[in-house]
């Protein structure tokens, strides 16, 4: 009898939290809800970087605009007051490597925001909390600087969705408020940044998972927010969702562990819409009811920016997308660069995890072509010849398909396109390492190899997503419509 009424109090508490509104309601019109979604911002405090060689190396090195974050931000702020959106969502990994300094410099433009009658609300991504690697690139070399904790991030960001208008998981980040009234947010903390450890041995870990715990207290919000008639979106760094056929065993770190348990007690709980980042993709992807809308670096190009409308009636949510460009051409032609130049680092990890297995199986092969009399000396002898390889033969694809990548959008003519030069370049690979060959042994490597990588390479390029099931669903990555009953 006792727990039955303890459980009554608590739900009568819980039911009065969700009959009012927080303060982060925003003011609805007879018309629509406006709001926004970025995500993966990757500040940097301009604190912490300079012209000097750490700074520099650290630019040449990455995809994001690193350098360049706190201009993209403070420009993204001004167009956003502009759009005047009720909300603004933000789906984690707010800095570049959680430096204590950067959160500081991100928190003045989220307080411009909140000054100009935009409210946001955020969630960590895996750089935000405990993060071994929080430097300054001050001069010739990187050097450590303070990172935030769970405790401490929670404080910095109290005004931004951890404040008392909130119902906070006793066990991780995680939140859910009532940022429109009707319209609940359940805010997913996927990430394992009380596992890091700090000291040497460094750990870090970019991967996702939901504890136990908090998936209780997920369903069980859910199941009060039902039960007083409210609808309700979510929020999580991670994907949920395969957003490219083979993402669970090829990008293991990019979805949240036990996705399919998950995705259950979100659908369970009539969520029909969740919004991620981390993978720097513009995709969405919609399994059994429930749609999974990644969102792109807003410090990589092209820099997506998602716009919702909600109707007065929260029955249906139209999602639009656009591409910052209130930057410089030169910086605009620079941030694409990068990510074309990051063909030779996807070329690197190809090749390592090629190596292995290759290299057994070119043995075998140099044994028996070397009895015909075939000069074998061509063939690589190791992951960085064959990575040097495929970036000399294949670096055109890669950079292309990295850009279309990033920026979303069905486009099947691109897909047939590059993976017509991925053959092509496979082809002249081939030449240089058998030059007497006469096309047999591109043939047969096309023939045995292409099975295996076209369907991922259309899944990423074409969308035409399975997420582990024969079900697929091709959800248009920029402009889709849902249902939120």
């Amino acid at each position: 009898m006792k727990r039955i009424i303890i459980m009554a109090c608590c739900i009568a508490v819980a039911l009065q939290f969700f009959s009012t509104t927080s303060t982060f309601s925003t003011t609805m019109n007879d018309n629509e809800i406006k709001m926004m979604v970025i995500s993966d911002i990757h500040l940097l405090a301009p604190s912490l970087h300079d012209n000097g060689k750490a700074s520099q190396s650290l630019a040449a090195a990455d995809m994001k605009m690193v350098l360049g974050s706190d201009l993209i931000m403070q420009r993204m702020v001004d167009d956003v007051i502009a759009r005047k959106p009720q909300l603004l969502l933000i789906a984690g990994d707010l800095t570049f490597n959680g430096s204590r300094a950067s959160h500081e410099r991100l928190l003045e433009h989220l307080r411009r925001l909140e000054q100009a009658g935009v409210p946001s609300l955020v969630i960590p991504g895996n750089h935000d909390v405990n993060c071994p690697y929080s430097k300054s690139y001050i001069g010739d070399v990187p050097t450590p600087v303070p990172t935030v904790t769970a405790d401490e991030f929670s404080q910095l960001y109290a005004h931004f969705g951890y404040g008392e208008s909130s119902v906070r998981d006793p066990n991780s980040l995680s939140y859910i408020c009532e940022p429109v009234p009707g319209l609940m947010l359940l805010c997913i903390d996927s990430n394992r940044c009380n596992e890091n450890r700090l000291a040497q041995p460094v750990v870090y870990h970019s991967d996702g998972t939901i504890k136990p715990e908090t998936l209780s207290w997920m369903a069980s919000q859910l199941a009060l927010a039902r039960a007083s008639g409210k609808k309700v979106v979510a929020m999580m760094h991670h994907h949920l969702l395969e957003h490219i056929d083979g993402e669970t065993k090829l990008l293991p770190n990019y979805i949240v562990a036990s996705h399919g348990q998950v995705a259950q007690v979100l659908r369970q709980g009539g969520v029909k819409a969740v919004f991620t980042g981390h993978l720097h993709i513009t995709d969405a992807v919609t399994l059994d009811g429930l749609t999974d809308i990644a969102t792109g670096s807003a410090s990589t190009f092209p820099l997506p920016m998602r716009e919702l409308s909600i109707d007065a009636a929260l029955d249906t949510m139209r999602v639009s997308t656009s591409f910052f460009d209130g930057l410089e051409p030169e910086m605009l032609q620079q941030g694409k660069a990068q990510i074309e130049n990051s063909a030779g680092a996807i070329a690197s990890i190809v090749a390592r995890k090629l190596w292995p297995r290759l290299s057994a199986r070119l043995g075998q092969m140099k044994e028996l072509m070397e009895e015909q009399g075939i000069d074998v000396s061509r063939m690589p002898q190791s992951d960085g010849q064959l990575s040097a390889m495929l970036l000399k033969h294949l670096r055109e694809p890669l950079a292309q398909s990295l850009v279309i990548v990033s920026q979303g959008g069905e486009d099947p003519r691109q897909a047939n396109a590059i993976i017509e030069a991925v053959k092509q370049g496979v082809r002249n690979m081939v030449a240089e390492v058998l030059p007497d060959d006469d096309g047999t042994a591109a043939d047969f490597l096309i023939e045995n190899a292409m099975p295996r990588v076209e369907p991922v390479l259309r899944s990423a390029l074409e969308d035409i997503n399975h997420m582990g099931t024969p079900k697929q669903s091709t959800t248009h990555d920029h402009s889709l419509t849902l249902g939120l009953d």
